[in-house]
């Protein structure tokens, strides 16, 4: 259990490396702030208030875009530039720095962790730095002193020292069983609150892996979270639009990108029990079944995106029932995807996808060379450290 010593320290070490960075005592500093909310969440969560840990970790997502699990573990000393679109779902060392939208967690979910893993959750060394929209997912255990660039997505094992530069992306397509978490029935659902009950059931689920006891508090709780709350507002923008009433509707979907990060066409067409567990950067631009999953900086659309005010063109991608649209992932132009379909962390899908089939990512990155040991001795640094 982590008590308040350890605590303050830890927020002490935070300012301290943060002005160090940028050369001047930090002043309001968001990343900061959301290091100190989740570093009290924390405590409150190692002290069995799990309730209030639950709220500040909802406020903190709120307030600065940072999803900081209270019950994972971040070293003393991290520092995060711009918080905003970071998640953190997996134990981070001391001393490391996270980039912007950068993502740490497990596979997407329902998906089993690998024979003989660690569990579903990655783990970070020490002094880690991690580039803009990298990806660290699954078991994966990244040793000490790794540097990890931009747009990076890792699903094995780092050892100490790695340094790894981001190369073309590739994708294929197989077949998965992964189980999946209950979802609401969507059959005979119509209106637009009746869809709206469907997308916070859906929430509900997906946050607690049961449908059972959905409570009251609980159930209409989850509105406080910034995901549902940009959610709903695309709800009301189509409906709007629908009646003809652009006007209102293109300013409401202005208010979603600007206030949420979430821009969804107000003509797109979204069947009930949506679920988007964050909005930062997610675009959508098509027509979609029921229960789609749209994972963060997502993006769904057609070549040329149309004006907010017109509808939708013809080659508009359309999704089944139950798809799922991985982190940083693209479905460009008028393909289709069947039901149950999976579309893995930044593939760029293209073409068609047949039911129940998953696009799994190929390697997106290549470890850089070790410098020589010799160069290193004259630089003064130590072997398979980063210069």
């Amino acid at each position: 259990m982590t008590d308040w010593t350890t605590t303050s320290a830890a927020m002490a070490a935070d300012r301290a490396r943060l002005a160090a960075m940028l050369g001047r005592p930090p002043r309001l500093h968001t990343g900061l702030l959301a290091l100190r909310m989740y570093r009290i969440g924390h405590w409150l969560h190692g002290r069995g208030h799990k309730a209030l840990a639950r709220l500040l970790w909802a406020l903190n997502l709120l307030l600065t875009g940072a999803d900081l699990d209270c019950a994972e573990t971040i070293g003393a000393g991290c520092v995060m530039p711009n918080p905003r679109g970071v998640v953190v779902y997996g134990a981070v060392g001391p001393d490391c720095t996270l980039g912007r939208q950068f993502g740490i967690g497990g596979l997407l979910r329902g998906a089993a962790p690998p024979p003989g893993g660690r569990g579903p959750r990655p783990q970070l060394g020490a002094r880690c730095v991690l580039g803009d929209r990298a990806l660290v997912l699954g078991s994966a255990l990244i040793g000490d002193d790794c540097k990890i660039d931009d747009d990076c997505v890792v699903l094995t094992d780092l050892p100490a020292g790695s340094q790894i530069e981001v190369r073309s992306a590739a994708w294929r397509t197989m077949r998965m069983d992964l189980q999946r978490r209950p979802r609401p029935d969507p059959a005979g659902v119509k209106g637009l609150a009746a869809v709206i009950r469907t997308d916070v059931a859906r929430s509900v689920m997906e946050n607690s892996g049961s449908d059972a006891r959905i409570g009251f508090l609980r159930f209409w709780g989850h509105l406080i979270l910034p995901a549902l709350q940009g959610l709903v507002v695309f709800r009301l923008a189509h409906a709007l639009h629908s009646h003809g009433w652009w006007r209102a509707a293109i300013l409401l979907t202005r208010i979603n990108g600007a206030v949420y990060g979430l821009l969804i066409h107000p003509a797109s067409q979204i069947g009930p029990g949506a679920f988007i567990p964050h909005t930062i950067g997610v675009r959508f631009c098509g027509r979609a079944g029921p229960l789609l999953s749209l994972f963060p900086q997502s993006s769904v659309g057609p070549q040329a995106w149309p004006e907010l005010g017109a509808d939708l063109p013809d080659d508009v991608p359309l999704l089944g029932t139950d798809v799922g649209v991985g982190a940083q992932a693209e479905v460009v132009g008028g393909v289709r995807l069947g039901d149950l379909v999976l579309v893995g962390v930044k593939a760029h899908v293209a073409r068609d996808i047949a039911d129940g089939l998953t696009a799994v990512p190929r390697p997106n990155w290549r470890q850089r060379p070790r410098p020589d040991a010799s160069a290193d001795r004259e630089a003064g640094n130590v072997a398979g450290m980063q210069p």
